[in-house]
């Protein structure tokens, strides 16, 4: 079993999309779907507008990580789907992670009591 649990089929994202909470930076949109499960799931897209395939992966990367790095804090039962933007193939790690934080936070998926993790 892989830790992050991912979306993989189309039917999961779309299913994200049409039922979700969209909340939107500048880096960033997230849709935020509350589901009945018992894990967190997170799916990526970053679209060939954002750029060749180099600053594509590199988005996906520093969505992964920051992500990683917040998955403690996160609450269970979602299913997140990030979409990387062009602008943000410019950020660096600790800036995307910012720009994420304050998505979750906005969306009010963030666990205040597990701030110290």
């Amino acid at each position: 079993m892989q830790d992050p649990k991912k979306l993989k089929k189309r039917s999961e994202f779309q299913n994200a999309y049409q039922n979700g909470n969209k909340y939107w930076n500048r880096y960033f949109v997230i849709y935020v779907l509350n589901t009945d499960f018992k894990v967190l799931r997170l799916g990526i897209t970053v679209s060939k507008k954002a750029g060749k395939s180099v600053q594509r992966n590199r988005i996906k990367r520093l969505i992964r990580e920051s992500f990683r790095q917040l998955r403690p804090k996160i609450k269970i039962g979602y299913d997140v789907v990030v979409v990387g933007r062009t602008s943000a193939s410019r950020l660096t790690c600790q800036e995307a992670h910012n720009a994420l934080a304050h998505l979750f936070q906005r969306a009010a998926i963030l666990d205040h009591r597990n701030q110290n993790h």
